[in-house]
C-alpha cells in the first residue's frame, strides 16, 4: 500500500506511541498493531452505554468511501480492523471532506475502494491459508 503523504504519517504514528506506548497490545486478541490500536478504557465504554456482554465483541459501521462521500455505504468492523483501513485511507491521502470537483471525487472514490480491496486480499490469503493448514 503506498503512502502519499509519510511525514503526517510519521507524525500521527509518533503523538500514537506517545499516547498508548510502543509495546501496546490488545489485551483481549493481542492484536499489537501500533498504527491500529485505539486506547479507551473500560470505564469510558460503559459511560458511552456498552453492556458488559458487548465489551467481548466490539464493531463499528465503517463508511467505505468516507461519510461526506456517501452516507449509505457501510461496513461492520470490528474496532482494530476499523482503525486499520482508516489509518490506510489516511496513509492513501483520502480526504474525509466533501470533494464537488467530480473527477477529484472519483479519484478518491477509487483510492478509498482500494485500501478496502488490500484489506480484503490480506484477509483472504490468511483464510485460504487457515484451511490449507487444517488438510
Amino acid at each position: 500500500m503506498s503512502n502519499r503523504h509519510p511525514i503526517k504519517s510519521a507524525r500521527r504514528e509518533r503523538l500514537r506511541e506517545e499516547r498508548i506506548g510502543s509495546d501496546a497490545f490488545c489485551l483481549f486478541c493481542g492484536y499489537a498493531s501500533l498504527p491500529c490500536l485505539t486506547r479507551v478504557s473500560r470505564k469510558w465504554l460503559e459511560s458511552k452505554g456498552v453492556s458488559s456482554t458487548t465489551l467481548n465483541r466490539l464493531f463499528e459501521r465503517h463508511h467505505v468511501i468516507g461519510q461526506a462521500h456517501d452516507l449509505d455505504l457501510l461496513i461492520t468492523l470490528c474496532l482494530n480492523c476499523h482503525r486499520e483501513i482508516t489509518e490506510g485511507l489516511a496513509r492513501e491521502g483520502v480526504s474525509m471532506r466533501p470533494e464537488r470537483n467530480v473527477r477529484k471525487l472519483a479519484a478518491l472514490k477509487f483510492r478509498a475502494s482500494a485500501v478496502l480491496f488490500d484489506s480484503l486480499a490480506s484477509s483472504y490469503r490468511k483464510f485460504a491459508s487457515l484451511l490449507e493448514d487444517q488438510e
